[in-house]
């Protein structure tokens, strides 16, 4: 259903609806408004870092049990920006066959979606970035689509954890040096006002009128 939150200060965000989802990432229209991606495994906390950074309780649903999120869950934000909760992968409680068909759906959406302007991959600051994950990086750069890696759940960590983690990001970025990297804690506000200004950048940098009405996509689809 359909889900109109209340106002917020914040003017950009104090509009934000789930407006649909879909299974097939072909079926995805094209309506020249940007969308910003969240993609990880399923236990890296992206349905909970969009309300985060939304300032909502409960847009994206956030199951007790990771790998819930089985499609492309839209989400509007006032009219001018798309928020796309994608599918997680590399959980182990995912049956094989389910983990082939999540990965499928997203890289079919990464590879199609012409409108993906920047993918945010979250990867858990408790565990070594694996090679899939750089890989989803250099694929989009090689796009164009701007990457920001994001690793989470930071608060976790002790100060000479963190201070090993800054160290191999710094190599990261070696590899990739337009790369932005944010660390962050939903839990304590830490890293939120980074990837927000992230957003206001790059929708800045674009020129794109909101959608009208009429244009919106009148079906409204149940999440998965």
């Amino acid at each position: 259903m359909e889900e109109l939150q209340e106002l917020k200060p914040d003017p950009f965000f104090r509009e934000v609806r789930f407006l649909s989802s879909y299974a097939d990432a072909s079926k995805v229209p094209s309506k020249g408004i940007p969308h910003i991606a969240f993609a990880g495994r399923s236990n890296s906390g992206k349905s909970r870092l969009l309300n985060a950074i939304v300032e909502r309780k409960s847009l994206a649903k956030v199951s007790a049990t990771p790998g819930k999120t089985k499609l492309l869950n839209f989400f509007l934000v006032s009219k001018s920006l798309f928020l796309v909760d994608t599918p997680g992968f590399g959980y182990s409680a995912n049956s094989h066959k389910d983990h082939e068909q999540m990965m499928d759906l997203l890289m079919n959406y990464l590879n199609s979606a012409k409108d993906l302007k920047c993918l945010f991959l979250l990867s858990d600051a408790q565990r070594e970035l694996p090679d899939e994950e750089l890989e989803l990086i250099g694929t989009c750069f090689e796009k164009g689509t701007k990457p920001v890696l994001i690793r989470t759940k930071i608060d976790k960590l002790n100060q000479s954890e963190l201070s090993k983690l800054r160290k191999k990001m710094k190599n990261i970025q070696g590899l990739y040096p337009m790369l932005e990297i944010v660390f962050v804690s939903p839990k304590y506000g830490k890293g939120l006002p980074e990837l927000r200004k992230i957003i206001e950048n790059m929708m800045k940098s674009l020129i794109i009128p909101p959608m009208e009405e009429d244009t919106i996509p009148q079906e409204i689809n149940e999440q998965g």
